[in-house]
């Protein structure tokens, strides 16, 4: 089982990911006491891509020193929905460098924006002491229900060691399909933890019930911070009626 600081990553228990979503190193310290003051925020995400590139390493180091909660630290590219432009080249060395800072817990390994450096830097995450988590985002829509198993399930035998995936719904439909999306790999792959969401106001119903499917995390924000994707609910709400497969006996 993966485990954060002593927090276990299991679908029976999902937990709440607070992102921390700014564009000053300024804004980022009120963001960081709120998350860390916060009880509903289990798990705090730095959103570096909003910042300047030069301030990586003060962001990190701020953030560390505010929280000792769990940290996930993601850098997310144009490809996948995000604010940088960057090469593979650069977005590895943006992560290795990073990683031999110190203080990541998770870190977030785009799945197909990084390119050939996949696996290096899943391997110099454990070697940091640091889980691996790869990701994969769909802004513009819902691919089939095969491939999105299909990638989870890829993910896993690539040596993920958490697979996240998340989508836009156009229909209501579409977010029932990334549920059972995730039912099938979780069943596929049992010891690869999955983080699984459908954006926006459709897939909203996705990040309160997909621990029953499989999904072991989900993202909200607190009081004072901003959401970092469309739909993330107040972390307060997902925490009084998040679905617990743990609660239902």
């Amino acid at each position: 089982m993966v485990s954060l600081r002593g927090l276990p990553l299991e679908a029976a228990c999902p937990r709440i990911i607070v992102p921390l979503f700014a564009r000053s190193l300024d804004a980022l310290r009120p963001l960081a006491l709120a998350a860390a003051a916060d009880p509903a925020a289990e798990v705090v995400e730095l959103r570096l891509d909003p910042l300047p590139e030069a301030d990586f390493a003060a962001a990190l180091a701020l953030v560390r020193g505010l929280t000792e909660k769990p940290l996930l630290v993601t850098i997310r590219t144009k490809t996948e929905g995000g604010e940088l432009a960057l090469t593979p080249d650069v977005y590895a060395a943006h992560c290795r460098a990073l990683l031999a800072q110190g203080g990541v817990d998770v870190l977030d390994i785009e799945w197909l924006a990084c390119g050939e450096h996949r696996t290096a830097l899943r391997d110099a995450a454990r070697a940091a002491g640091a889980v691996a988590l790869y990701s994969e985002h769909h802004f513009d829509g819902t691919p089939a229900t095969d491939a999105m198993a299909q990638t989870l399930t890829g993910m896993a035998d690539a040596g993920a060691d958490i697979a996240k995936l998340a989508v836009m719904p156009h229909c209501a439909a579409d977010a029932a399909r990334l549920l059972e999306a995730t039912a099938r790999a979780a069943a596929a792959r049992p010891d690869t933890p999955l983080i699984t969401m459908s954006m926006g106001p459709l897939g909203a119903v996705s990040r309160f019930c997909g621990g029953a499917f499989g999904s072991c995390a989900t993202f909200g924000v607190t009081s004072g911070t901003t959401a970092s994707a469309p739909g993330q609910p107040p972390a307060d709400v997902l925490r009084k009626k998040l679905l617990n497969r743990a609660d239902l006996g």
